[in-house]
């Protein structure tokens, strides 16, 4: 069974698809692909050294929204890849693991049914008890947010405090559009606890290691 992981992007998606990487499965990590997507574009802008999120910056910088549209285009170019690699597969018998970014709930509705049609989609479940926690982390260690629009400050309001607001909000959105196109939601205390395996997980969501 081929799987695909979804969830805002510090849930545990990368930590779940490189155990089950370490187990045979073929992991497609999204972000690394479009990564190498931009290489062309980041030498043509003199910011090759830079990382993902440093290029696209924060929704109140300068270029954000060039940035971000094309971060959008590439990842539905990433994802039409996979789906191409999976449908053409010649060894049919080897599983894969899709990580994903936490805007793949922005792409077209087609590219997604194409992609739900092909794998398993499951949901790294966040409760809204630990956003404020997620925002410190990407805070720390920034990755490329996809705002879509939801940065929208309060006039005089701080440009971090609106951020924090923001952020919070995105959260929930987000929440929502995951669920509605997750096929099996993962609760976060069995995702995120340190006694949980990656043969429990993959049990958990039907594949027994043991068949």
């Amino acid at each position: 069974m081929h799987l695909t992981l979804i969830g805002m992007s510090g849930t545990g998606k990368s930590h779940w698809s490189k155990k089950m990487e370490i187990l045979g499965y073929r992991r497609y990590s999204c972000d690394e692909l479009i990564a190498e997507r931009l290489g062309e574009e980041f030498e043509k802008t003199g910011k090759a050294t830079h990382s993902m999120a440093k290029w696209m910056g924060q929704p109140y910088s300068k270029g954000y929204h060039e940035a971000e549209a094309m971060y959008l285009e590439l990842e539905s170019a990433v994802i039409a890849q996979i789906c191409d690699d999976l449908e053409n597969a010649t060894q049919k018998d080897i599983p894969v693991v899709v990580d994903t970014t936490g805007s793949l709930i922005y792409l077209q509705e087609t590219i997604l049914k194409r992609l739900r049609n092909l794998t398993r989609t499951v949901l790294l479940n966040l409760p809204i008890d630990k956003h404020e926690e997620l925002f410190e982390t990407y805070l720390q260690d920034p990755k490329p947010v996809i705002w879509n629009g939801k940065y929208l400050p309060c006039e005089g309001e701080n440009p971090q405090k609106a951020l924090s607001r923001c952020f919070g909000e995105l959260l929930v959105y987000r929440n929502k559009r995951y669920a509605l196109m997750s096929d099996l939601e993962l609760d976060y205390t069995f995702h995120h606890s340190p006694e949980t395996t990656v043969e429990d997980l993959l049990e958990f969501v039907g594949i027994s290691l043991k068949q």
